[in-house]
This record gives structure tokens, sequence and C-alpha cells, in this order.
């Protein structure tokens, strides 16, 4: 009732607060404001001399105190920057002027992975690569609470069409850049540029683009078609799909393999998406992509088997979950693949070879069935996966933790003589 007779005095008593608070508000805005910088990349592609031009710009290089990366001499070339640079042939030290700091360099695109096989190439019509390999891991120091504000800009020869990545196109040739895992943010994963042939479409939640140069024969709506097939299976397992995906692919003489990155896969063109034995390297890559989980190396162990081992383990149990096998068939893969790896003795091996991939997919299926029968179908897999999926670098011990969550008990299947 007091309230009601002395509004205009309440309202009087409450002004100086509210500005106090509306000040603070402003204050709190402005100052995430001076704390956040534009981090421009530019790539211009060079199918003249093989390589990228290559420029790293922040408006506000005051937030920094240095940026730092491997040196790479015979990759890099042309390295230059404003502010005080200095380069070995190991190490690349650059501390930026206070505003519009720029740093440049040429970058060289061919890579022979295997002896006439290359996991990136540019020729005058096309180019396939990935942005690890042509922007380099930074590591810098800089404000508490500094963030930025990223994109990429890709200039491309005059008669080329078209360029895509794994990130948001904001228009044109410019692609938003928003990793939250990252301080410094980078465009990483698979691009294709050139004369392409591209099929989209939307798959659950997904922008899925699928892409080869004109006349690279990969069946792009076969890959549509499969995916929008499993994919409710991929989200109902991992419950974590990407915003968008690339997959790009080409015949001889790129790699005749496939390989994952964190928004995108390549794929050569004459991998089929269901190999003879079952297995599917469509799916493997995928759920490399998908669940980002690879194996911690300590001393003599590597535990690589366990990234290798659920992808190759989700190649086949995705598609028979999404109705493209029957049980009997699925069954066989995995007798099939056990008699392949019988001779490993270990799985903590330098690198999961074949076999030791192979070993490792039974000890996941008989994993996956230890939680199902333990926890009365309350568990599986899937579960266990997503624990390891928080992680992203996992060893033995964090498996066996997490297996044990799951179980009640230490897991049986992972006392296995493979493991010691």
């Amino acid at each position: 009732m007091w309230i009601e007779r002395n509004s205009g005095a309440v309202r009087g008593l409450l002004a100086p607060l509210l500005m106090c608070l509306g000040l603070l508000v402003v204050s709190s805005v402005q100052a995430a404001d001076e704390l956040a910088y534009k981090l421009d990349y530019t790539l211009e592609l060079l199918p003249e001399s093989e390589q990228a031009a290559v420029t790293i710009a922040i408006d506000k290089g005051k937030l920094f105190r240095y940026l730092e990366f491997d040196n790479l001499p015979g990759r890099y070339s042309a390295i230059q920057a404003n502010g005080k640079l200095s380069v070995t042939e190991t190490r690349v030290r650059w501390e930026p002027p206070a505003t519009d700091a720029r740093l440049s360099m040429r970058v060289k695109i061919p890579h022979e992975r295997d002896p006439g096989e290359f996991d990136a190439m540019i020729n005058w019509d096309w180019a396939i690569f990935r942005g690890d390999d042509l922007f380099p891991a930074i590591k810098s120091e800089f404000d508490d609470g500094a963030y930025a504000e990223a994109q990429l800009t890709v200039i491309l020869p005059q008669d080329w069409k078209s360029i895509e990545t794994g990130w948001p196109r904001r228009r044109d040739n410019v692609f938003r850049i928003d990793n939250p895992e990252r301080k410094f943010d980078r465009p990483t994963g698979w691009m294709i540029a050139g004369k392409l042939g591209t099929r989209r479409d939307t798959v659950g939640t997904t922008s899925i683009a699928i892409s080869a140069p004109k006349g690279g024969y990969l069946h792009r709506m076969d890959l549509l078609t499969f995916f929008n097939f499993v994919w409710p299976e991929l989200e109902r397992a991992f419950h974590n799909t990407p915003e968008k995906l690339l997959v790009v692919g080409m015949g001889d003489p790129m790699w005749r393999g496939g390989l994952s990155a964190s928004n995108s896969f390549y794929l050569h063109s004459d991998r089929p998406m269901v190999s003879e034995n079952g297995t599917s390297p469509l799916l493997h890559e995928l759920t490399h992509m998908v669940t980002r989980i690879r194996g911690s190396k300590s001393g003599q162990f590597n535990d690589d088997w366990i990234a290798e081992g659920l992808a190759e383990f989700y190649s086949f149990e995705l598609l028979y979950r999404a109705g493209g096998m029957t049980q009997e068939r699925r069954d066989s893969i995995v007798r099939k693949l056990g008699a392949w790896g019988k001779g490993v003795k270990s799985l903590r091996k330098s690198n999961s070879s074949g076999k030791i991939t192979a070993r490792a997919v039974v000890l996941m299926d008989k994993l996956d069935k230890e939680i199902r029968s333990a926890s009365n179908d309350q568990y599986n897999l899937d579960h266990l996966v997503r624990e390891l999926m928080a992680k992203r670098t996992v060893s033995l011990d964090d498996l066996e933790r997490a297996a044990e969550a799951l179980i009640g008990a230490k897991s049986k299947v992972l006392q296995s003589p493979l493991l010691r």
C-alpha cells in the first residue's frame, strides 16, 4: 500500500541504482568489445606455382604478446610480417603491432603421401588440400578473455568456379571460422576448389556437401542416398552430429584411401561405400569425424587401437542397425575379422595396422555384449563412446573406467592378454 501511494518516491530512490546497473551493463559490453578482435585469414590459390598465398590479419595486435608456430622450410616460404618477426629453420615468432597486424607467406600445396599418390594437390583446374597444412597451428599469448571473430576469404584463379570447405559460408567465398575448442581459431579441415561438381542436402540437422572435380567420377548421389539411409542411426549412437559436413573425393593420382578431419573427410573415388568384407570405409571415416576420439601415446604403449577399433566396429554396426544387413551377415563380419587378426599378440602397438584393427573390432563387439548383459540392455557401447567423446584423447585406463561405470564392476573383456 505504501509503495502504491509513494511510487514516485520509490522511483526516485531506485533511479540511481538502476542507472548504476545500466552503466555496469554498458561497461561490461564495452569491456567485451575491447577484448574481441577480428581474425581474418586470406587464401589465394596459385596453380602456376603450385602454392597458396596465405595471410593472417589481426585488427587488435595489442591484445597479443606473441604468436609462434613451427617453421617448415620445405613447405613455407617468403614469410613476412609487420611488427617484430623472428624466423629460424625450426620456429617462427611474431610480436604483432598494436593495430592492423599482418603476417603473410607462401605455402607449397602438393604432398605425396605414398609414391605416386597425393593427399594434397593443385593443378590448372582444381585443388584438394587440408586447411591444417596451409594454416599453421599457432601458439599464442594474449590478454585474458580475448576472443576472435574469425573468417576465411578465398581468392580463386579467374576461371575457377567455386570453393567448398567444412565451415559455414557467410557469402560468396567467405566462411565463418568458429571453433570453441581453440583459443586461436584456425581454418582446419578438407577444402576443394576449382571446376567442381557438388551435390548438397540437409540430413537430420547437418548440411552436407559432396564435391569432386568435374570428371572425378565420385558417385555423389549414391553417397547422399547412403547418408540419408544411415544418418538416423548415427545420431542415435553418438547424439552429436556436425552443423556441416564436406566430403571431397577424386581418383588417381590422389591417395587411395580415406582421411577424416573435424568437419570433413576425403575419400578416393575408387573406394567402395561398403567393402566386400562388409565394412564401410565411408562410415569408418564418418565415425572418426563425429566422435573425434584418438588413442593416447604413453611410453611404449599406443592406444590407437581404441579409435581404429571403434571406427571399424561402427562401419558395419550402423549399417546393420539401419537394416542394411542381416544379423547373420553382421556376425559373419566379426568372425572373419577375428580370423584375420588371429595372430595378433598385442593391440597396444605403435600404430593400428589392418590386423590389429580387425582384432580390436572383435574386442569391441565382446565389450558391447558385456555391457548389454550386465545392464540388462540399459546400456551398450554407444554410451561408452559418448563418454569417451568428451575426453577426445583416450587411454586404456579411460576405456576401463568408462566401461566399469556402465557395468558396475571391472570389465572382464578388458582384462584380455591383448591389452597387457
